[in-house]
Parts: structure tokens; sequence; C-alpha cells
């Protein structure tokens, strides 16, 4: 049980680490091929919402939102490890102590659920609007004499 938090720390790591360097290197091609990858004709939201709710970030990695699949299981997964190893722990606390190992073990399942809950949400939604082209994120400077306006559109 030791290894699943630092393998999820590793793969939350490596998730951030490929935000970051997309970031850095915008480049519109990226977004083409994940729509191209969104236009399969097999995606359909109820799908991905079910595949989310099964495996916190399957319905993401389908859609190819890799940065958020990875995000997701790694949240999942973490809470799940902690749930149960805090389940190992309550039959092993001093009699005052169980029922409060009971409630962290209890708040540790709950947040998996919150997180495969909310995987399948933002799947569901994803899938709903592959179809959508982003707007380009851009920093645009606009005036004429008299006014100055700044628009930031992400």
């Amino acid at each position: 049980m030791r290894w699943v938090l630092p393998v999820a720390v590793l793969l939350l790591s490596a998730a951030m680490s490929s935000a970051q360097m997309a970031a850095t290197e915008f480049d519109s091609s990226a977004i083409d091929d994940t729509l191209a990858a969104a236009d399969d004709s097999t995606t359909s939201p109820l799908r991905e919402l079910w595949r989310s709710a099964v495996l916190p970030g399957w319905g993401q990695w389908s859609m190819g939102h890799e940065i958020k699949a990875v995000l997701f299981a790694g949240a999942a997964a973490g809470w799940l490890a902690a749930g149960v190893r805090e389940a190992g722990r309550v039959s092993e606390a001093p009699a005052g102590r169980q029922e409060d190992r009971a409630a962290r073990r209890n708040t540790r399942f709950l947040l998996y659920f919150t997180t495969a809950t909310a995987a399948a949400v933002d799947a569901y939604v994803d899938a709903h609007l592959r179809d959508v082209r982003p707007n380009r994120p851009g920093l645009r400077l606009e005036g004429n004499g008299a006014q100055l306006r700044l628009a930031l559109r992400w």
C-alpha cells in the first residue's frame, strides 16, 4: 500500500510537466488533433459518462484529453488507496479512536466517489461540446487617440 501515494504523485507530476510544456509551446495542431480524436462517431456523451464513472479518467482519455484523464485517475487512485488504508486501521485503533478512524475512512471513500462523479460529469460535458471549436487564446490591444481597450480571451 505504500507504493500507491508515490505512484499517484509521479502521475500527477508527469501531467503537470506535460501541461507546462503545452503552455510554453502552444501549437494549434494540438487542438486540431484533439478535435479529430473527439470526432470519432463512436463517442457519445452517455458512453463517456459511464466510462469515467466506472474508471475515473477513462472517458477523458478516450476523447483525447490525456492531462485531465491523468489528473482524475491520480486523484481517484489516491483517495481510494487512502480509504483502503484507513479501513485497515479501524480495527487496529484503540477503543476510543475507532469511531474517528471509521469517520476518516468514510470521508476518504466519499472523496473518491466525488472525484468519480466529477470525472463522469466532465466527460459527459466534453462529449457534448466536442464539436465546438475553441477560441484561440490571445491578447488584443485596440485603441484610437481617445480610447484604449485591452481584451483577453481564452
